[in-house]
């Protein structure tokens, strides 16, 4: 098994799919959002809907389908059952109290990616496989990407204190879309690879 093939070998060919397929419902997501207007969140962008969809699928997602290494696995359950708790934190806040606030998302940003680093450097100690090591090294990309993003949207946005979550697709986002476009299609792409490389016949893990 060479190392591209190794990059998809935490998942099975049924997490695979499962996770490509997911990646179907940014548009869905976008669609609904943006059908009836006043909805929660307010309008959102078709990259915006794509990078939400993404982020769900490698923080919580794919670290709960991955399978191999026991202490690999370890660390990509804390990660995300810390995110998931996290969400759940922030639906109850956003759809009943409408008490979400910037600085909740990137404290607990800042210390998902502490986690996820000392997680990485703990696995490279070990030796573990490289695809646990791609997995965590994206996710510490990705949340840096999102910090990134958070501030942006509180720059451009009238923010969660008046019920606004998402950046939409208005002409006067346009700049912002098109930065959140080059920070997020590169790591897509190579989520993407990853998934796909478990499809090549040794990059697969027989569940």
């Amino acid at each position: 098994m060479n190392e591209f093939q190794q990059l998809g070998a935490g998942w099975t060919t049924g997490g695979a799919v499962a996770l490509l397929t997911f990646q179907f419902l940014g548009p869905l997501f976008w669609w609904w959002q943006n059908r009836k207007p006043g909805r929660v969140g307010g309008p959102i962008s078709l990259v915006k809907a794509q990078w939400f969809v993404f982020a769900v699928s490698l923080w919580v997602l794919a670290p709960l389908l991955a399978s191999g290494h026991t202490e690999a696995r370890m660390i990509c359950l804390i990660l995300a059952v810390s995110m998931s708790l996290r969400g759940v934190v922030e639906l109850y806040l956003c759809l009943v109290t409408r008490g979400w606030k910037v600085r909740y998302g990137l404290f607990h940003d800042s210390l998902q990616l502490g986690l996820a680093l000392a997680g990485l450097g703990w696995l490279a100690l070990r030796g573990e496989p490289l695809w646990a090591l791609f997995l965590l090294s994206l996710t510490i990309s990705t949340l840096i990407t999102e910090i990134i993003f958070v501030r942006w949207f509180k720059h451009s946005t009238a923010g969660p204190e008046e019920a606004v979550y998402f950046v939409s697709g208005s002409p006067k986002h346009r700049d912002v879309n098109r930065r959140t476009a080059w920070l997020f299609l590169p790591q897509f792409s190579l989520f993407l690879v990853s998934l796909l490389s478990v499809f090549l016949d040794r990059g697969v893990v027989v569940s």
